[in-house]
């Protein structure tokens, strides 16, 4: 029986703690239910079927287990079990709700610029960054699959329902593992063809296949159509995907940057070796576009066809048999040029559902009871260009709520390659295009030398800044103890180097005992970090939201097992290079012990 013949459950029914509201979508694989729990959270609850697939529904609760730190551009599995208890019908994967619109309906609804659209794409890479660490391929990236966040405007990537990782068993037969044929890789129809008719060949996807798709989506996000044009029945062109470049975006759409196509195209190569080598590869790439960014980018991508309407009711017959005739010959121009390149140089490309939360243990069920993208208005811009600088901590003044003049800084300058949003000069350049990496990757970036401070004991002890303990208890809500994640980089899995000066962000709304934000995703905590000779420890005095709100706070920096500070990474040699691991926890402290 499909998802979609089964009744949908009515409004009020009970699953575990949550009470359903409200169907948000279905499929023939489940039906997707937004619930709310006893203290007012919406989450969203996929419910499948049984008889549709249990060993599927429970992979992908695994995979969530996997991806089961908090990350701006993914969902997370918060659990899954079986529904009702007595004579279960159901696996039900409860998962975070991510209030946002598929990335094509963004794109079709909004006049997106290339700064837009590069920076939807370096989120899902960040996304798919993190996945591929954690050995778990998407198998289905696609816009269907990717959400813009209301929020704050983020891609989100959702729906492992397809996903694949190391050990998992197949799920299904065939020679291609389930996905959409128009982002399926060209090593992906190359085993069909090789493999047609062989008993047991089964392709496996792998970071190239998604790689791949993501620049199928990128493409179509540049030029509104697809990279090759359908075949016969409007069939995938396999023969073109094996075997032809696709038009270079610019011709297609003259307002594409040639820098930004080029990425684009190394996505859409022939081979895995030719494109990245991976989704960090991929970020570094999209980060150095960024660093370079001129007044082009702001350009809309659409109006084209706005443009050659207005004309044409301008012209007369004469006119536009003139124009078309100019039109032909300089489309004949542009397209022998470029067929002409593509002779010279031998190469085909140019080179240079529904959303998820993890458990911290991994559930098993022992434990647990394709349509074209329009020309793309302009959504707030993204201000993830570079983050503002950091903040040292308010002298010990009285504070009575929230603070509103700016915060006095030390006189001393440096060299925080997130303080830069204009490079001035190559070392300022090369810092800027590694924000949003992690671990080895960052410090393969980072090309100006930072200076960290001599090694350190354990802090001494020390008051909170005054009138903070105040401010978090009775104006945000928070209690003594309390704690949530943070992290100092989106792309998870390698550790990052750290300063003494260097700010965390809170990883998701902080939600208080009222079920009110008492900081929302991507604060900024600021204070000091001490260096002693195995652990990294952390106290902040300062809350940064993004809407421009200061608070005074008194936090202190734990490890994901509760212990104060971070144990060093290995390749950490203090005073010069300090790595610890990207995601901590931070606690609220009436006092630094």
């Amino acid at each position: 029986m499909s998802a979609l013949e089964t009744p949908p459950l009515p409004p009020g029914t009970r699953i575990g703690g949550d009470v359903v509201e409200a169907v948000l979508g279905a499929g023939g694989f489940g039906t997707v239910y937004q619930t709310r729990g006893p203290k007012g959270d919406r989450s969203a609850l996929k419910m499948v079927p049984l008889v549709n697939g249990e060993t599927r529904a429970w992979r992908e609760a695994l995979i969530g287990a996997r991806l089961h730190l908090r990350h701006p551009n993914l969902a997370r599995v918060l659990e899954a079990g079986r529904w009702p208890a007595q004579d279960p019908r159901f696996i039900y994967l409860k998962q975070e709700l991510v209030d946002g619109v598929r990335l094509d309906v963004w794109a079709r609804e909004h006049d997106v610029d290339t700064s837009q659209v590069v920076d939807r794409v370096m989120e899902v890479a960040r996304a798919l960054a993190v996945a591929h660490e954690a050995q778990v391929v998407h198998r289905d990236v696609k816009e269907a699959n990717i959400l813009v966040r209301r929020s704050d405007g983020q891609a989100v990537l959702v729906d492992f329902g397809v996903g694949y990782y190391d050990g998992a068993p197949t799920l299904t037969e065939g020679l291609f593992p389930p996905g959409t044929p128009r982002y399926r890789s060209p090593e992906a129809w190359r085993f069909g063809r090789e493999n047609k008719g062989v008993q047991g060949a089964h392709y496996r996807a792998g970071v190239g296949d998604d790689l791949y798709a993501l620049g199928v989506v990128f493409y179509r996000l540049l030029t509104g159509r697809d990279p090759f044009l359908p075949g016969e029945h409007g069939n995938v062109d396999v023969e073109a995907v094996l075997n032809q470049a696709p038009m270079p975006p610019h011709l297609v759409n003259p307002r594409v940057p040639l820098a930004v196509e080029e990425v684009c195209l190394r996505l859409l190569a022939k081979t895995p070796e030719e494109r990245y080598p991976g989704a960090v590869a991929l970020c570094a790439a999209l980060e150095t576009l960024r660093a370079r960014a001129d007044a082009s980018w702001k350009v809309p991508l659409s109006g084209r066809a706005e443009l050659a309407g207005n004309r044409r009711a301008r012209m007369t017959p004469r006119h536009a048999a003139t124009w078309a005739g100019v039109g032909l010959g300089l489309g004949l121009v542009l397209g022998g040029a470029w067929l002409a390149a593509q002779w010279r140089t031998g190469r085909e490309v140019a080179t240079g559902s529904s959303p998820v939360t993890s458990p911290a243990v991994q559930p098993t069920p022992e434990a647990s009871a394709g349509q074209e993208v329009a020309p793309p208005e302009t959504p707030p811009e993204s201000a993830r260009a570079a983050a503002p600088p950091p903040v040292e901590p308010l002298p010990a003044a009285a504070a009575s709520g929230k603070d509103t003049a700016p915060v006095k800084k030390k006189q001393k300058k440096t060299n925080d390659p997130q303080r830069d949003t204009q490079p001035s000069s190559a070392g300022t350049a090369a810092r800027n295009v590694c924000l949003g990496l992690a671990g080895a990757a960052l410090q393969a970036c980072l090309s100006a030398q930072q200076q960290v401070p001599p090694v350190r004991q354990e802090p001494l002890p020390q008051e909170c800044p005054a009138g903070a303990v105040k401010i978090m208890t009775e104006i945000l809500g928070l209690h003594i103890g309390e704690r949530t994640e943070v992290d100092w980089s989106k792309v998870r899995g390698r550790p990052v180097p750290v300063r003494e000066d260097t700010p965390v962000r809170v990883g998701g709304h902080w939600v208080n005992a009222q079920g009110q934000i008492a900081l929302p995703t991507n604060t900024r905590l600021s204070g000091r970090l001490f260096f002693g000779e195995n652990r990294v420890y952390g106290r902040f005095t300062t809350a940064h939201t993004p809407s421009g709100e200061t608070y005074r706070v008194c936090m202190e920096l734990l490890d994901t097992s509760d212990n104060v500070g971070l144990a060093l990474k290995p390749g950490s040699e203090p005073p010069g290079n300090v790595l610890v691991s990207p995601v901590a926890q931070v606690r609220v402290v009436d006092h630094f012990d």
